[in-house]
Order: C-alpha cells, then sequence, then structure tokens
C-alpha cells in the first residue's frame, strides 16, 4: 500500500500505525502521529488502520529552545 509520511511516498505492507511506528523505529518518548489532519492518541495506534495514499505525520518532540 502507498502511503506518504512527512511528506515522502513510501510503500508499506503494515495495516495499523502501531505497526508503521515500529518498522519505521521512531523513538517513542515525545512522538506524535498525526493521519490526514487527526491526531492519533497513542492508545489507539494498534487499532488505528492505515488506508491507500494516507498522509502521515510523524513528529518528535525536541529538547531546548
Amino acid at each position: 500500500m502507498r502511503i506518504f509520511v512527512n511528506g515522502q511516498e513510501m510503500e508499506t505492507v503494515f495495516p495499523s500505525l502501531e505497526a508503521l511506528v515500529t518498522d519505521l523505529q521512531m523513538p517513542l518518548a515525545g512522538l506524535a502521529v498525526a493521519v490526514g489532519s487527526e491526531i492519533i492518541p497513542r492508545h489507539k495506534w494498534a487499532a488505528f488502520s492505515l488506508k491507500e495514499n494516507d498522509e502521515v505525520m510523524l513528529i518528535s518532540a525536541t529538547r531546548g529552545g
């Protein structure tokens, strides 16, 4: 399935948001995820099914100012 992650097109076989984040080896501390314009709470990642052409935004909090 084709999706877009932070604006970059990619192919994935992972049906859930949780599986995608795990595959991408993103650090979970401070990570926020949005699909389209909706922020998906972490407790819903496992049940959230990705669809063809979904736009996923992964945002990591950083320290400093």
